[in-house]
């Protein structure tokens, strides 16, 4: 769970230049705009991401406009400028602005922003309408020049996504489109829009590529019919399934990572407001970017389903046709060449487009709807939003009879879940979990429409997990609308944002301990063991920021239009890991300095796999170390921001100007006379004036609350300085705080450091005496040759050299059994090589001892013994003499040779 380190910085806090990136250039007042804000907001109900970023840049819209600004920029000129400013006094650190303004044609109120994966385009949507601006290089935000800059602007669909039509929901950048530039829209009558957008041609903005409404597809019987959608001036027909169809959000179900199952990032997942979950898979361009993995999983994939399905007789029927559609789709796309274009980040390297198969046909099946398996937890579902997140690839079944996984980018230590996790946001602020233990995979509508209805499948469930709440009953807003965010780091954490504030929510604690009781193969005790890791999930939920209910202005019901943008996260060398979003009635960011996850490399590799059930996250839950210790922790606190009533413009001057007639305006420099006109003036400007003080009133009170919560903090922490002075004390003095024995506190102390550095020493003498031994004892893993060849080296010692009688005691049951084989062996006529070795060298002994003889011997005596027994010539006897010699020491030598060799394998076993 991420560590808040700090709060709002001050170089987004006023009066940096940080602070008029969000702030308005209208004259705010205390009603009025205030007013006509809340009434337009309090029309709309749906999403609202009005920030985006590009790398540490950052697009806002405020007053219906677009600003940009670098924050790594921003964080540097106000640090600087701090520094000037305390070295001469002088200094103006709030000249100059910090950002430029983006001006595009749109004239209705843009409600989200979504940059492309490659950077280049901006997708603007209002309620109704969407457009794509193309955003300018990030060298032109470093000109002096703080001048706006006119977007070039391309409306899309300017004949289907207009007012007269149904409001746009959802506007996606599909993960496999080329170069980032395809573009899926969503709107809330269940029709789905596929764009491919190309810069030089107008065309690609006016029409799209793929039309779907889901409505229609959902009765579909074949190919054949037409489910594109309604035109502009024909009208809709009713259609029992549309009433159900009101599409409250839609997501992709993969990011296109190598680590993801293959159909992840073709399928679409949309979330109705009753609550109904469908998906469309697969839904591709007319030419798609696969992954490095994509195309040889879905190829194994395919193969799998056709053969079970020729070999299973039962599952002929409707596995067949499934099967062989996918057989047909992914066997064209293997058979076709690849268009190879240069990467705009690399050079070097090249990324492989395909086009889309023909073959079964551009529209897939609408799966659906699925039925959510939560008994009686979940009556009615009024969604909000919509995340999935993708089950990781199956290595095993894709490098199934491969020798080199070198070829492919999978990351064999990823920690994951071989089921997508399906997590749906209410309006109530609750979070449910769901399971989709199944899988979505490519399904199409048959070529004709069949002569006989096919059977009904199985339905496809999704298991529900948990159910978590983030809002208060008595506190929700009429127009809330919590919204999804991703997490840099970890696809398993994500974050939520409503009005109330931002929780960070991480599945990290579970998912490791659930995914080895998936691939375990026994099933002795598994319900067991289910229930029980059902009964311990414990996701993680923490509250990252708190916004203010209390907005301390004078008009009650802009509290209650009050909504929250989606928060988005950085995560750069300069920002760190960093938080930020903004409501919509405040004139200031919110944002949170957040500390990295442990174990985070620049990989972003997940955690290790050999963590435990609960302590298993990539954040740590708690700083438990400093508890055990008694120190003092640093708490993170939000710093004071001024309300916006003390700055803002009184209500009453407005109330003077434009709200009186002119006839009713030279009254205020004349006398005050006592007439009903009078005192209808007196009583508005009274109205007024009362809101407005009570709401100041309001704000200083809350100013002096602080001060006498801080007083009282202050307090805390001196109490917790003097506990630590005191435990000091104590470990000084030994508890009893006098000195002891005529011994000093100093030499008390000194002589204690003394013995715990003597032992420190002696622990450093022993650490490094082990490590030298385990440096020499540590070895590689044999191999399965390797152990036999030591095995068989083992057996030649024991035959060769004779066994020693001190190491009698440390035989085990194996070297019992191979002598027991050495002397059965003995005995069936098979001599021990030491024994016949022991036979060769006493025989050589005799010998050479009979040649001494033979050598110191009277030559009288010796020749007339030759010449009785035999006569052998000299030069004979000497070269049988010389052979039996060279055979001695070349028997000397090989036996010295294993000798020493028996030796080196033994240090080896030891080390072992």
């Amino acid at each position: 769970m991420p560590k808040v380190l700090s709060y709002s910085p001050s170089w987004l806090s006023r009066p940096s230049p940080g602070f008029d990136l969000f702030a308005s250039l209208k004259k705010r007042t205390s009603i009025g705009s205030q007013a006509n804000s809340s009434n337009s907001e309090q029309q709309y109900l749906g999403p609202r991401r009005t920030i985006a970023h590009r790398g540490s840049e950052v697009f806002v819209v405020v007053d219906n406009q677009i600003r940009w600004a670098d924050l790594s920029i921003i964080k540097y000129d106000w640090e600087s400028s701090q520094g000037k400013w305390k070295r001469s006094e002088g200094a103006d650190v709030t000249a100059g602005q910090s950002y430029r303004t983006l001006k595009a044609p749109i004239s209705e109120q843009i409600r989200q922003l979504s940059i492309s994966p490659n950077g280049q385009l901006l997708a603007i949507a209002t309620s109704h309408t969407v457009h794509i601006a193309v955003l300018p290089d990030s060298s032109k935000f470093e000109e002096n020049t703080r001048s706006s800059i006119k977007l070039q602007t391309h409306t899309v669909g300017p004949t289907t996504h207009v007012l007269s039509q149904s409001s746009v929901v959802s506007i996606l950048w599909h993960p496999l489109g080329v170069n980032g530039t395809c573009l899926v829209t969503v709107t809330t009558e269940a029709v789905v829009r596929l764009w491919e957008l190309n810069k030089s041609n107008r065309w690609s903005f006016d029409s799209a590529t793929l039309a779907i409404d889901l409505t229609k597809l959902v009765a579909a019987k074949s190919q054949q019919d037409d489910v594109s959608p309604s035109g502009m001036h024909s009208g809709r027909g009713f259609s029992v399934d549309a009433v159900d169809m009101e599409i409250a959000s839609a997501c992709f179900g993969g990011t296109g990572s190598p680590d993801e199952s293959a159909w992840s990032a073709m399928a679409l997942w949309v979330a109705t407001t009753d609550g109904d979950i469908y998906a469309l898979c697969p839904l591709l361009p007319s030419k798609w970017q696969p992954t490095s993995t994509q195309l040889p999983s879905l190829l194994s994939i395919a193969i799998a389903g056709t053969t079970i399905a020729s070999q299973d007789v039962d599952y002929l029927g409707d596995g067949v046709p499934l099967d062989t559609d996918q057989y047909d789709f992914v066997s064209e796309m293997d058979a076709q060449i690849p268009i190879l274009i240069a990467r705009d980040d690399d050079i070097t390297s090249n990324d492989a487009i395909y086009n889309r198969p023909k073959r079964p046909g551009p529209i897939p099946n609408l799966q659906g709807p699925f039925q959510l398996a939560a008994g009686s937890l979940v009556d009615y579902l009024d969604v909000s939003d919509i995340h999935v997140i993708a089950s990781k690839l199956d290595t095993e079944e894709l490098m199934l009879g491969e020798n080199d996984e070198s070829e492919l980018e999978i990351q064999e230590e990823t920690m994951g879940l071989s089921a997508a996790v399906v997590c749906l946001m209410t309006t109530d602020g609750r979070v449910h979990l769901f399971f989709d233990l199944e899988g979505v995979e490519g399904q199409w509508l048959p070529e004709k429409t069949p002569e006989r209805p096919c059977s009904v499948s199985a339905s496809h469930e999704l298991i529900l997990v948990e159910a978590l709440d983030t809002l208060d009953a008595e506190a929700i807003s009429e127009n809330e609308w919590p919204i999804f965010s991703r997490d840099p780091f970890s696809r398993y954490s994500f974050y939520t944002t409503h009005s109330q504030g931002v929780y960070f929510f991480s599945l990290n604690p579970w998912i490791k301990r659930l995914e080895d009781e998936l691939q375990n193969p026994s099933t002795a005790g598994a319900n067991f063991r289910l229930n029980m890791l059902r009964e311990s999930f414990g996701t993680l939920r923490e509250r990252i920021l708190r916004f203010d209910q209390d907005r301390f202005t004078s008009n009650d019901t802009s509290s209650s239009s009050a909504s929250a943008n989606a928060c988005i996260v950085f995560h750069d060398s300069d920002l760190g890991y960093f938080l930020l979003t903004s409501t919509n009635d405040d004139t200031h960011p919110h944002a949170a300095n957040l500390d990295l996850p442990k174990s985070f490399n620049v990989k972003q590799e997940p955690l290790s796999s050999d963590d435990d059930f609960g302590s298993s996250s990539l954040y740590p839950e708690s700083n438990d170390n400093a508890g055990d210790l008694g120190l003092t922790t640093h708490i993170a606190r939000s710093a004071y921001e001024p309300p916006s009533i003390f700055w803002n413009q009184s209500s009453l001057l407005q109330l003077t100007s434009q709200s009186l007639p002119p006839h009713r305006r030279r009254t205020l420099k004349e006398e005050i006379r006592l007439s009903t006109a009078t005192l209808d003036l007196m009583t508005s400007a009274h109205r007024l004036l009362s809101n407005e003080t009570h709401a100041i009133r309001t704000a200083a009170a809350d100013l002096f609350n602080r001060c006498e919560r801080m007083m009282q903090e202050l307090r805390t922490q001196i109490e917790r300085v003097r506990e630590i002075n005191g435990r000091a004390d104590q470990l000084v003095l030994g508890g009893g705080g006098e000195d002891v024995e005529g011994e000093t506190a100093s030499e008390k102390l000194g002589n204690r450091a003394q013995v715990c550095i003597e032992r420190q020493e002696r622990l450093v003498s022993r650490i490094s005496k082990l490590r030298k031994n385990a440096t020499k004892l540590q070895t590689k893993e044999l191999s399965e040759k390797e152990k036999e060849f030591g095995e068989e080296l083992a057996n030649l010692e024991r035959a060769v050299c004779k066994p020693d009688a001190d190491e009698d005691g440390d035989k085990d049951e194996d070297s019992f059994l191979n002598d027991a084989k050495g002397k059965d062996d003995a005995v069936g006529g098979l001599q021990p090589w030491w024994q016949r070795f022991e036979e060769v060298r006493s025989l050589g002994g005799e010998l050479v001892g009979r040649a001494k003889e033979v050598g110191e011997g009277g030559e009288g005596e010796a020749r007339k013994r030759r010449e009785d027994e035999y006569s052998i010539p000299n030069d004979l006897r000497r070269r049988k003499v010389e052979q039996v010699m060279a055979l001695l020491e070349r028997e000397e030598a090989l036996v010295e040779g294993v000798m020493m060799r028996l030796e080196r394998l033994r240090v080896v076993r030891i080390g072992e």
